[in-house]
């Protein structure tokens, strides 16, 4: 796929689409601030921008004394050059994420309002976001870290015109944007994370060594989630075209057992990396999966 920021014909089509995904991102993003206003909830600006918990190394100097008062744990006070971050987001656009009826339930209509609205908060407050498509079909697949008023136009581009298709490839597009990475980054996931978990895990954890911060957003419908088909049926994989033939009631209890073993391992695995793991399901709204997220972050930064 075609990288960089290349200038093409746009249809009315594309440019409506592009137009409705900004203005519904703003939409969800503003409301969810003025929730945590009124809650008095703590978002992305108070961890991300003003501290860091201390490392073995750091300057006694720049602790913050009253931070540590307040949650009894070590904060570096970061410098105003610091405080500005990298952020870059991978959108996982194989074909699996192309699953779910309509706007509130397909996959990658969801992965793609969760990413511009997290951009959109990012860039409000002045940081550098990039983006990254893993897989899919696309005119663009990346778009380097820009914090210019244009940036998130240009990224809702990206997502607007990316067509979920061919096989996952979360593991190869997690280490690509390693070594693309400059300085220590946040990187984060949009994914149904249905590739075999390992390689993924391995991108991840190379990930957090070079001291970049994560977070995995897993989305799922459902279907996915719930199992809920009645009648003998065909179930195929959109990315392999392998398929197996079933009565639903017959293998539903090993099916969820199964699923339910696959995200505790990304749980269990997430927990021991410190890499923030949200689930995202497509029942949700989207404000609800993004608040439930950051009231998480602020109770693990008041740990």
């Amino acid at each position: 796929m075609p990288n960089g920021d290349k200038n093409r014909t746009l249809s009315p089509e594309l440019i409506d689409k592009i137009a409705r995904m900004e203005l519904t991102a703003r939409t969800a993003a503003d409301g969810l601030l003025a929730g945590m206003h009124r809650s008095n909830a703590k978002g992305f600006n108070v961890e991300f921008l003003e501290h860091r918990p201390y490392s073995p190394g750091d300057d006694i100097r720049h602790i913050d004394w009253k931070a540590r008062a307040k949650s009894g744990k070590y904060f570096i006070k970061l410098r105003e050059e610091e405080r500005n971050i990298q952020a870059h987001i991978v959108a996982d656009a194989s074909a699996s994420m192309d699953f779910g009826a309509g706007d509130s339930s397909n996959k990658w209509d969801r992965c793609a309002l969760l990413a511009s609205s997290v951009a959109y908060l990012l860039l409000k407050q002045g940081d550098a976001v990039g983006l990254s498509l893993a897989g899919g079909q696309a005119p663009v697949s990346r778009a380097e870290h820009r914090a210019s008023r244009g940036q998130l136009h240009r990224l809702i581009s990206i997502l607007a015109a990316a067509r979920p298709a061919g096989a996952a490839s979360l593991a190869a597009e997690l280490a690509a944007s390693a070594d693309l990475l400059k300085r220590r980054s946040f990187v984060i996931v949009f994914s149904d994370l249905l590739e075999p978990p390992e390689p993924v895990m391995e991108s991840l954890r190379a990930l957090r060594g070079r001291g970049n911060d994560a977070t995995i957003f897993h989305i799922l419908s459902p279907e996915e989630t719930d199992f809920p088909f009645a009648k003998a049926a065909k179930f195929i994989d959109p990315e392999s075209g392998a398929f197996i033939s079933a009565d639903p009631s017959a293998v539903r209890a090993a099916y969820i057992k199964a699923l339910s073993s696959f995200t505790r391992g990304y749980r269990e695995f997430c927990a021991r990396m410190d890499i923030d793991y949200v689930s995202a399901p497509t029942s949700a709204s989207p404000e609800e999966t993004l608040l439930k997220y950051l009231e998480s972050r602020g109770r693990r930064a008041g740990r």
